[in-house]
């Protein structure tokens, strides 16, 4: 009895379907880890950039509003110099990722890096730029960290210049920032190690 060609072609795309998944599957489990390698690699080195003071980072994962947000407490001598934060959050096309330090008592940034991003090209992802990112040392973070479009804001304003046609890439990332960091200082843990420090 001879197969028909319908069920033929049904059995060829099933085999081919799944051939091809399993292939994707074994590719993932063997990148997935790679990435994470390379992500922490790349997350050690910003936290290293922006506090190169510190002997080590002690990383302590808490729970933020339903999230987890690894916390860095960057350390010298056994003394807490300042703070990392592994912030994410949705962009305006996808998610920011992001690392941001803040100073032992957690009132200044010391700087931003940006881990992952997929902003537009040539305007919203001109956010990994130095130019752009530099500008966020030194702010506070006891108020929200806001923007102004096309100039230079004035020194003291706790204010960046807009990314160049993209305030929307900006204000996603501002938000990342200001809301992840004013929930960690209301928390009651960090606001007595906060409190503990000299």
């Amino acid at each position: 009895m001879k197969m028909s060609e319908t069920l033929r072609m049904v059995i060829v795309l099933t085999s081919i379907s799944v051939l091809s998944g399993a292939s994707l599957a074994v590719i993932d489990s063997v990148t997935k880890e790679k990435i994470y390698i390379n992500k922490q690699y790349a997350l050690n080195k910003g936290l290293k950039k922006m506090m190169p003071d510190a002997d080590n980072f002690k990383k302590e994962d808490i729970k933020s509003n339903g999230k987890i947000i690894a916390i860095y407490r960057a350390v010298k001598g056994g003394t807490i110099i300042g703070w990392g934060f592994h912030l994410k959050g949705s962009g305006f096309l996808d998610k920011i990722e992001i690392i941001v330090a803040a100073n032992n008592r957690m009132t200044r940034l010391l700087g931003l890096e940006v881990l992952e991003q997929k902003e537009t090209p040539g305007l919203g992802d001109n956010m990994k730029k130095e130019g752009f990112r530099k500008q966020f040392k030194g702010l506070s973070i006891n108020a929200n960290i806001g923007f102004i479009k096309n100039r230079m804001p004035e020194k003291g304003s706790n204010k960046i210049q807009a990314l160049s046609a993209a305030t929307y890439s900006t204000r996603y990332l501002l938000d990342i920032i200001n809301n992840n960091i004013n929930n960690i200082k209301k928390m009651d843990k960090i606001k007595n190690i906060i409190g503990g420090e000299k």
